[in-house]
């Protein structure tokens, strides 16, 4: 009984943060130690292991962030489940190993003439037929923690099941049935969810891109369900979902304080009805509500964490709105966004959006005119490096490749963040980048060891470890809609993509030229040739191409940049 000093530690514990310090202390030490070899050492171990699970789960409903206040306890518990298993396994191996050796000495004993008659069931005392020493362990252990636990749960809040057996169900007379995949004996969703969403390691990285998209989709099935165990959902309770989805609506005009979750959007929608709210996109429900619960099954699925079939989701509201198709800028509205102070002279270089003295061509600045004239993608920009900057000595262009061929092999993590394959391209500079001062920034920076372009461009990561680099110009982008006042719907970031498209089209470009300046899919042939030369022509057309818009556009922002180098206003450096 040595080995029970952790229940009364877990009984004098006041609170959820004491709870955590004693498990989080003790989860070292059994990592440390390593896998029991014995049951005893394992029947602790899993004792000590379901009264976790019940802790991450009280954790949970009561919005306890025990991640933040133990840092070191997510990645100590995987080992020491993972220990827990892999110790299951080997004792269940000796187990089996003990027996066949048991039995085959019974057999040479029969065999010899050695045994003369088998040991009557009643000659065995009665005790050695019921005690269990790892029963009683785990007794003792579920009635002093439950009385604890029972002291922290609210009174409104019913206490959770036992989930291990009284030794009489343990030494029951009568054979148990078989039951494969009971429901008590998965974990409940919000704590799958938990575990769902922890960084891998470095060599397991890749697998779980996309991961922290679906948290919001999960934690809504989380609340509708009340936060059942997976192999509780059965089809009636997929459907309820499945129907509900559709009836979450978009924030816009419900209270920040309601806006907070999904569940709290699809409550207050519930509740005040649907007079001033909108329903989400058909693409929202299809990408982001069934893509993300689709993954979360799959990957508890994969980690015969659910047992059950994956349900297909089909329910959409004839009131969900369509996918609205994203639209180029307007000259008026390129124009308007190109008179803002950041690009004819500012406060500061913290208030770039207030008019001023001074000249601050920092990472928005040319995030959004590189996005203009070269049709690049945000995220893209993000990535440059100064050695992205190339020239045949008659052309500059940005090289998008995710590494030179000719230079041999790179290793993955060194891999440029593409979007699509078609996104490894290389882009001609537009000519009004140049003398805006393009080069003279790469040049400066190379001068200081700098390889980034812009290193001023903080990368976003999500909870899942996944990078995205679009993230300051989206905030810059969502502000300046609110200050030029631009209620058009389908104007969006990437409608600087379609501008160049538009301009492109308008010149007369060959389609296929088009799909590679700007990284679209084309047919296969357009996946194979010299992809990593740059096209003289194609670069001669980029460099002539300035419809009337550009040419408006190189008079207000070569006006300012002329400005600042007569020192009519004062040149900032952002890096």
């Amino acid at each position: 009984m040595d080995n029970l000093g952790w229940v009364q530690e877990l009984i004098e514990a006041p609170d959820l943060e004491a709870l955590g310090t004693v498990f989080d202390a003790r989860l070292q030490a059994y990592v440390g130690r390593g896998a029991p070899s014995d049951e005893r050492l394992l029947a602790e171990r899993c004792a000590v292991e379901h009264e976790i699970r019940r802790y991450l789960t009280r954790s949970q409903e009561r919005g306890f962030a025990y991640q933040m206040r133990f840092p070191r306890m997510p990645g100590a518990w995987l080992d020491f489940v993972d220990q827990n298993k892999a110790a299951e396994g080997e004792i269940a191996r000796l187990n089996m190993r003990r027996s066949y050796e048991t039995g085959r000495k019974d057999a040479t004993e029969v065999k010899e003439g050695l045994v003369l008659s088998p040991i009557p069931l009643a000659a065995v005392p009665s005790q050695a037929q019921t005690f269990d020493p790892i029963v009683m362990i785990d007794r003792l252990v579920q009635d002093a923690v439950a009385r604890r636990m029972a002291e922290l749960v609210p009174a409104n809040v019913a206490p959770l099941a036992p989930a291990i057996a009284p030794p009489e169900a343990a030494v029951s007379k009568e054979p148990a049935k078989p039951e494969m995949h009971p429901a008590s004996a998965s974990d409940r969703m919000s704590v799958l969810l938990q575990e769902f969403l922890k960084p891998a390691g470095r060599k397991r990285q890749h697998k779980t891109k996309g991961r922290g998209e679906a948290e919001a989709i999960v934690q809504f099935a989380i609340d509708f369900l009340d936060n059942p165990r997976m192999n509780e959902l059965t089809e009636e309770k997929w459907k309820l979902l499945d129907e509900a989805l559709p009836d979450i609506p978009n924030r816009d005009n419900i209270p920040r304080k309601s806006a907070k979750t999904l569940f709290q959007r699809y409550k207050y929608a519930e509740t005040h009805g649907w007079s001033d709210l909108v329903r989400v996109t058909t693409t929202t429900i299809k990408s982001r509500y069934w893509g993300g619960l689709n993954k979360f099954v799959d990957w508890a699925v994969e980690g015969k964490h659910y047992h059950g079939p994956r349900y297909t989701f089909e329910c959409i509201d004839p009131e969900n709105l369509a996918p609205l198709p994203r639209d180029a800028f307007d000259d008026e509205e390129l124009l308007r966004l190109l008179k803002l102070p950041l690009f004819t002279g500012c406060k500061n270089r913290l208030h770039v959006w207030q008019p001023g003295g001074y000249f601050v061509q920092s990472h928005i600045y040319w995030g959004f005119l590189i996005c203009i004239l070269t049709g690049m993608r945000p995220g893209e920009v993000g990535q440059l490096k100064c050695a992205d900057i190339r020239t045949d000595n008659q052309f500059f262009y940005f090289d998008l490749r995710p590494f030179d061929a000719r230079g041999g092999r790179v290793a993955l993590q060194d891999l440029r963040n593409l979007k699509t394959n078609a996104a490894g391209r290389v882009i001609p500079i537009h000519p009004l980048l140049i003398e805006l001062g393009l080069l003279e920034r790469m040049q400066d920076l190379m001068d200081k060891g700098e390889e980034r372009l812009f290193p001023e461009w903080d990368v976003y990561v999500r909870k899942d470890g996944t990078e995205r680099w679009s993230q300051p110009l989206s905030k810059s982008w969502q502000y300046l809609k609110k200050l030029l006042k631009l209620s058009r719907a389908d104007l969006t970031l990437y409608s600087t993509r379609h501008l160049m498209a538009d301009w492109l089209d308008s010149d007369g470009i060959a389609q296929r030229t088009r799909d590679r300046i700007l990284g679209h899919a084309s047919d296969v042939r357009g996946r194979y040739g010299r992809k990593g030369v740059l096209d003289p022509q194609i670069a001669a057309k980029i460099e002539a191409l300035e419809p009337p818009v550009i040419k408006q556009m190189r008079v207000l922002l070569l006006a300012a940049k002329n400005r600042a180098d007569a020192g009519e206003l004062t040149v900032v450096k952002t890096y």
